[in-house]
């Protein structure tokens, strides 16, 4: 047997003639390392964005209470901005009595105070002294509106009606209004 210059080899094993195939190995490091580099320039990008800017608008709930059945009121709760001015709260609770039909479409708020010993004045068009009402829903529409104004004015402690800027001692012969009035708990809903 003759013997090729390529036959001989140093240490205790012939060479291996099997040739390794490396391309597959080659092909699949470098898809790994082209994954990994979109992954990372991916979360870049999504980081490198500006913020956006949130506008969180402030609100608060306005209680409004209504006449429930039977002979009680109920109260809903109306969401408002928090830069409302008293006046433009006022207004919101008058449009909530409307909505609700607790006062007429009519009836408007024509000025708004409060003085020094926290007694709300309402002064309504001449409507409200003139309302026909009877005397469950008398009782149930004068406590709607002072019980919607002193819940929603943190200061006031009593609310004082006027029609056309006069006080009147009752609209038809039930509530006396012609003090100021406080906050009736015993005519709500249980």
């Amino acid at each position: 047997m003759s013997r090729n210059k390529d036959d001989i080899y140093i240490g205790g094993k012939p060479p291996s003639h099997t040739k390794l195939i490396r391309t597959p190995y080659i092909i699949a490091l470098v898809a790994i390392a082209l994954a990994a580099g979109g992954f990372f320039a991916f979360r870049y990008v999504k980081m490198a964005k500006p913020p956006q800017t949130v506008v969180v608008e402030e609100t608060s709930e306005l209680k409004i209470y209504y006449p429930s059945p039977p002979g009680k009121l109920g109260v809903k709760s109306v969401p408002v901005k928090n830069t409302l001015t008293d006046r433009e709260k006022a207004d919101a609770i008058i449009s909530g009595l409307r909505d609700s039909k607790t006062i007429p479409e009519t009836l408007a708020l024509i000025d708004f105070a409060a003085d020094t010993e926290g007694t709300l004045i309402l002064n309504f068009t001449p409507d409200l002294a003139l309302m026909k009402l009877d005397p469950l829903r008398e009782i149930q529409t004068v406590y709607a509106i002072v019980n919607s104004f002193l819940a929603n004015f943190a200061k006031a402690r009593n609310v004082q009606l006027l029609s056309a800027g006069q006080a009147f001692s009752t609209i038809n012969g039930t509530v006396y209004t012609y003090k100021p009035m406080e906050f009736n708990s015993q005519i709500l809903e249980d």
